[in-house]
């Protein structure tokens, strides 16, 4: 799993959207998009469920720090699917939610995918080089997919979810089923 942090913070604006016939009128899950620095067109979309809803409104009170976590495909020629996440220092977690993470560091770390809510335990800064930094101790909360269909840095996978994370934000990244059928017809 390859891990990008964004280094600058990013002001972030979640806003509920029309489903656009994409989910079923008894889905419990919302309907959001994000939009970041003011941008008009949106940087990300989702469907949350409520408890991810109140977690990101605790959360996003003034610029946040994003990330995108991915698996590199073994074929350059695949998409590339990317969780994009917010990280927040465990010490300003919503109430409630450091006792979680406690918990969750005592379980098994083989299938981090498992862990609850969205949050990502392994995301945390600071084991690289012996763990002794002074870095701050975070989480990253992954909310929001991200797909570019065609890479384009095939060399240098860093660069691409550099890049990826840069063109959501501008806001130039399209709902990934318009652009899997564009693909498809060739546009």
């Amino acid at each position: 799993m390859h891990v990008y942090l964004r280094d600058e913070p990013v002001d972030l604006e979640m806003r509920e959207v029309e489903p656009e016939g994409l989910l079923t009128d008894d889905s419990q899950l919302i309907p959001v998009a994000f939009f970041a620095d003011g941008n008009e067109n949106p940087s990300f979309r989702a469907f949350l469920p409520p408890e991810t809803i109140v977690i990101l409104h605790q959360v996003i009170r003034g610029p946040v720090r994003l990330g995108l976590m991915a698996e590199e495909p073994e074929d350059p020629a695949q998409e590339i699917q990317a969780m994009v996440g917010l990280t927040v220092p465990i010490e300003h977690l919503p109430p409630g939610m450091a006792a979680e993470m406690e918990e969750e560091d005592e379980t098994d770390d083989s299938e981090p995918w498992k862990s609850g809510a969205g949050w990502s335990a392994e995301a945390w800064r600071g084991d690289e080089e012996g763990g002794d930094d002074d870095r701050p101790r975070t989480i990253m909360l992954a909310f929001a997919p991200l797909v570019r269909i065609k890479r384009r840095h095939p060399q240098d996978f860093a660069e691409e979810l550099a890049d990826l994370l840069e063109s959501a934000l501008a806001g130039a990244t399209k709902p990934s089923l318009e652009a899997r059928v564009e693909r498809m017809l060739g546009l």
